[in-house]
């Protein structure tokens, strides 16, 4: 029989809604985070696994893994709540979003609580698509580059045609850790890799044209999230000194 990890009460909605406002304003809620929730919110029955998730928004199911946990912690702290604990004193902190089981490859199929689902409907973060990781957008074959979406915040489509024109110069290779994800993952990895704006579109607010060279580099999904950890977001040299002084220990 499968066993079902629930919490034995779970927050409320207003206190989802509160929580979640909060970590937004504190720029502790990213766009891997809220595309991560808004395709589950979107699953059948607001249930999918960790490599479900992933491939509706462009990521290994780790990297989902990992983003899904520490929003769940996020929202906790921000609450003052706890989930259970396992007898070895941890805590799953992905139980503040949703209950779970293990299916038959022993990994975790996630079911959204509904006042999780609720408050993204509030919050307007419930959106039919997923955001666009990396960077694909259908657009003219032009490199002009920024018309506005309004969401919860601004967004801003990335034009494919630049994109394509950043991994012919530079390689579908993580300019800061070198990661491929061809060698890693065989055909299927092939031409995989996100691709970076040096100069964040958040920022620029206008129609610009892009160089594909001068403005784009290709990035791995990890380093990427490492990247937009700060605001505004740390340079590609800083994230690789970081690999330096701690992708060894």
């Amino acid at each position: 029989m499968t066993h079902i990890y629930r919490l034995k009460h779970t927050p409320t909605k207003a206190e989802y809604v509160a929580a979640l406002q909060s970590l937004l304003k504190q720029n502790k809620v990213n766009d891997w985070q809220q595309a991560i929730l808004s395709a589950q919110y979107w699953a059948p029955n607001h249930t999918a696994g960790a490599a479900e998730l992933g491939n509706t928004v462009g990521c290994h199911f780790n990297f989902v893994n990992i983003q899904y946990g520490n929003l769940g912690h996020l929202i906790a702290d921000e609450i003052g709540f706890k989930p259970d604990q396992r007898e070895i004193g941890t805590y799953r902190w992905w139980k503040v979003l949703a209950e779970g089981w293990k299916n038959s490859e022993n990994r975790y199929i996630w079911r959204m609580h509904t006042k999780v689902a609720e408050a993204l409907e509030e919050l307007g973060w419930a959106q039919r698509k997923a955001k666009h990781f990396p960077e694909e957008v259908t657009v003219p074959d032009n490199l002009i580059e920024g018309a506005i979406r309004q969401i919860t915040v601004n967004s801003y489509e990335r034009n494919p045609v630049a994109r394509k024109k950043c991994i012919e110069h530079y390689g579908a290779v993580c300019i800061v850790c070198g990661f491929n994800f061809e060698k890693a993952y065989g055909p299927l990895g092939k031409d995989y890799i996100h691709v970076h704006h040096l100069n964040p579109l958040s920022e620029i607010s206008e129609m610009y044209k892009v160089n594909p060279v001068n403005d784009l580099r290709p990035v791995c999904p990890n380093c990427h999230a490492m990247i937009h950890r700060k605001n505004p977001p740390l340079t590609i040299e800083q994230v690789k000194d970081l690999l330096m002084a701690y992708g060894n220990k």
